[in-house]
């Protein structure tokens, strides 16, 4: 009797050592589960050229410092054609600074809060001082022929991608993880009768370049309005999580604040007071 009731003694402490060996191997287990890593395809990968960093990628980057180390941004280079198929067929691919529209999010998960915000589309024209400045699409076609650049998979807006697929022979399509670097480089070659392309873009782009003073951005849309872009994510589970982590993020007023920042500093005037008041309506900051 006394042997078997010291074998009882000595197994309990065994026995809780074991159970909190468990409990401790299990809560590691769980905190790996915990871990993730979402896949950012883009055409324009800003680990690997720090100097010729957007706002959208200096964004991007600081969206990965604050969910890190939980979770971590993967950048993956794809065409902007190629990245909208990988989303459709992966279940964890998530593209930045995309155009919310309702044809979209029949495949995609996007987020509430963009992360960026960009007057309209410009039409870039190089070495023409002979058109005028409110020159329409339609004109710019039908009267002097142009052959116009565009980003294969970029939506520019419903009206003008529109007027595109209308007017399929007046279009080039520039894919691959590139295009728009390209394109911006067969303006300049005049390989290309002009481009769609946001000024600002452009201009960050060339600053030291003197052929950005022979180039001109003309206004081919008549409403002046902001255009958003946004994450869009795979539409499965761990889209819709991939969501919910980046808006945990950019509802949070210090990150929203220094997206206008940003903002502020690469925009001018007039375009720069419509971008700012535009972005803390999305935000519902006050506007003063």
């Amino acid at each position: 009797m006394f042997f078997l009731s010291m074998a009882h003694g000595m197994k309990s402490p065994l026995f809780f050592a074991l159970s909190f060996f468990v409990l401790f191997a299990s809560s590691i287990s769980a905190e790996q589960k915990q871990l993730t890593k979402i896949q950012i395809v883009s055409d324009f990968i800003p680990e690997n050229n720090k100097a010729d960093k957007n706002i959208a990628n200096k964004i991007m980057l600081t969206i990965g410092e604050r969910i890190s180390p939980a979770t971590v941004l993967e950048f993956i280079p794809a065409s902007r054609l190629r990245e909208w198929k990988q989303l459709q067929t992966m279940p964890d691919v998530c593209l930045y600074n995309k155009v919310k529209n309702s044809e979209r999010e029949q495949s995609a998960f996007f987020n509430q809060y963009p992360i960026m915000a960009f007057p309209s589309n410009r039409l870039v024209i190089y070495n023409h001082p002979e058109l005028s400045q409110d020159i329409t699409l339609e004109e710019v076609i039908q009267k002097h022929k142009f052959l116009i650049g565009i980003s294969a998979g970029r939506s520019y807006g419903k009206h003008i991608d529109q007027f595109i697929a209308s007017h399929p022979d007046n279009f080039v399509d520039i894919n691959g993880d590139k295009s728009s670097r390209r394109l911006h480089e067969m303006l300049f070659q005049n390989k290309l009768d002009a481009i769609l392309e946001y000024t600002t873009v452009l201009k960050e782009r060339f600053k030291n370049d003197p052929r950005i003073e022979k180039t001109r951005f003309l206004s081919i849309d008549e409403e002046s309005h902001a255009v958003f872009g946004y994450l869009a994510c795979s539409r499965s589970e761990q889209g819709k999580l991939n969501i919910a982590t980046f808006d945990k993020v950019l509802k949070e007023t210090t990150m929203q604040n220094q997206i206008i920042k940003l903002h502020q500093q690469l925009f001018t005037d007039p375009e720069r007071s419509l971008l700012i008041s535009a972005l803390k309506a999305k935000f519902n900051l006050p506007l003063n």
